[in-house]
C-alpha cells in the first residue's frame, strides 16, 4: 500500500518537492575601510572639548 503523497505524485495532482538549492552570495562588500588618525578619534570621542558645570546662581560656567 502506497502513501497518499506518493499516489498524488503518481497521478500527477501534486508536483514533487524540490530540494532547496544553496544560493551563492553575490553581494560584495562595498564598505571601504576608513583609516582614522589618532587625532580624529580623540575628536570624535570629545576628549578636548570644554566641560561646563553649574556655578553659583545656576549659570553654566566653563571649567
Amino acid at each position: 500500500m502506497r502513501s497518499m503523497k506518493s499516489e498524488l505524485h503518481r497521478v500527477g495532482l501534486v508536483q514533487p518537492v524540490k530540494q532547496a538549492e544553496a544560493k551563492k552570495d553575490t553581494r560584495k562588500n562595498k564598505k571601504r575601510n576608513e583609516r582614522l588618525s589618532e587625532r580624529d578619534l580623540l575628536d570624535f570621542m570629545g576628549v578636548d572639548r570644554d566641560t561646563y558645570r553649574r556655578g553659583l546662581g545656576g549659570a553654566f560656567r566653563r571649567k
